[in-house]
């Protein structure tokens, strides 16, 4: 199976304070969706699916813990490969359009359009890592998928005017007597005058991942030169894959990358986790690993993370020793965990198995973390997890088609 089908074949309110994540007007700068509680507000929901038949829709909801929802043929179509929202707007990556689109989301429920960038000439391929940097600006990067030598491009987007306001290209690893591996480019946050990137390495000639400890990719911001390298040897890994939820921050500002390091999934297959960097600071923080695989056994791959706060996160995880290639976990092979970030714990809540695509883009609001779990040849559902609670307080709210496939769960602004 070649890099693309990999890295794309997962078939797949009133303005109040956001805090925590790349989606707030706070400082930080991961893509979490988090939003400040507010219990009685209502609003709609925007859900970025692809339905059973393989076709791709943003469709509306007014609520998650009830009803039904249905993507044939509702709503609006959108053949995204990449998701993010911010504030109160949704994008989408169209691959098809070779468009990366901007919709609006309306306190009535509307979803609209908005504006649209073409990103041929503005970075190579297309925007593969999206990342909020504040209120007002996106940073986008691309690269080839083989051949970048070394280069990849990236691009500020003005937001909510949606206009490109600087571009340009960064290096990123290349070792010339390996001209098959190449690196790709994760997602990453501001702090301060840095930009610090995830990402993995993959070997064409080998056919597989591979990897030499934990690797982050420092750039001087805004000018997204000067790179250096930081790694630790805690395990193994690629980290903030891009699609994925895979980058989260706590209230103090400290950073936390999901490092996978399945063999089906951007690393060698050892232990997968959690590493972290400090708020201010240019390195992995040396006694910070949170092992997820050891604990749970079945060669457990952690694939994402979102902060709810408290020091509790949840996150997806698939089982490898239930696979036998990167395809299989398109099948009831993942699962929802409980992460203890102080503790560096990690609790596996009891729901059922599903394909681990419940990670692209997942809801923190309300203090509470909403997910996709969709078994395929089970009743799917949006399910509600409260930190508070135990390894059986996972609901099922939002009913989906069985064979629904969940990219982005949005709040619109509150009615």
């Amino acid at each position: 199976m070649n890099k693309n089908s990999k890295r794309t074949g997962l078939n797949y309110v009133a303005a109040f304070m956001m805090v925590l994540s790349t989606l707030s007007i706070s400082c930080s700068s991961d893509n979490d969706p988090i939003i400040a509680p507010d219990e009685n507000a209502e609003r709609s929901y925007t859900i970025g699916a692809w339905s059973p038949d393989g076709s791709q829709y943003l469709a509306q909801t007014s609520s998650l813990t009830e009803g039904e929802l249905s993507f044939v043929g509702n709503g609006l179509q959108a053949n995204g490969s990449r998701y993010l929202w911010h504030k109160n707007h949704v994008y989408v990556m169209n691959l098809v359009l070779r468009q990366f689109i901007q919709y609006e989301m309306h306190p009535d429920g509307r979803l609209t359009q908005k504006g649209a960038i073409a990103v041929d000439g503005v970075v190579p391929n297309y925007f593969q890592s999206l990342n909020v940097v504040d209120d007002n600006t996106l940073l986008v990067l691309g690269s080839q998928e083989q051949g970048a030598n070394g280069v990849a491009g990236w691009a500020r987007i003005r937001v909510p005017e949606f206009s490109v306001e600087a571009r340009g290209t960064l290096n990123v690893p290349y070792n010339a007597t390996r001209p098959g591996v190449e690196f790709a480019v994760g997602r990453g946050f501001v702090d301060g005058n840095k930009f610090i990137m995830g990402g993995y390495y993959y070997d064409y000639q080998n056919k597989g991942y591979t990897a030499s400890g934990v690797q982050a990719m420092v750039y001087d911001y805004p000018s997204m030169g000067n790179m250096r390298v930081i790694s630790s040897n805690v395990t193994n890994a690629g980290i903030g894959y891009d699609y994925l939820s895979s980058l989260t921050s706590d209230e103090q500002g400290n950073h936390y990358f999901v490092a996978s390091a399945g063999r089906f999934w951007t690393g060698l297959g050892g232990k997968s986790g959690v590493v972290r960097i400090k708020k201010g600071e240019e390195r992995f923080d040396p006694d910070y690993f949170l092992d997820v695989t050891t604990p749970l056994g079945k060669q457990a791959c952690l694939m994402g993370i979102n902060y709810v706060g408290g020091g509790i996160a949840f996150g997806t995880v698939q089982y490898e020793e239930m696979m036998t290639s990167v395809r299989d976990r398109l099948g009831n092979v993942g699962q929802v965990v409980k992460l203890d970030l102080t503790r560096k714990q990690v609790s596996l809540m009891n729901t059922p198995l599903s394909p681990v695509s419940m990670v692209r883009s997942p809801l923190v609001i309300n203090g509470k973390y909403y997910t996709a779990i969709t078994p395929t040849n089970g009743a799917a559902a949006i399910y509600e997890f409260d930190p508070a609670g135990d390894a059986d307080s996972g609901k099922p709210g939002l009913q989906l088609q069985t064979g629904t496939t969940v990219n982005l769960i949005a709040p619109h602004p509150a009615r």
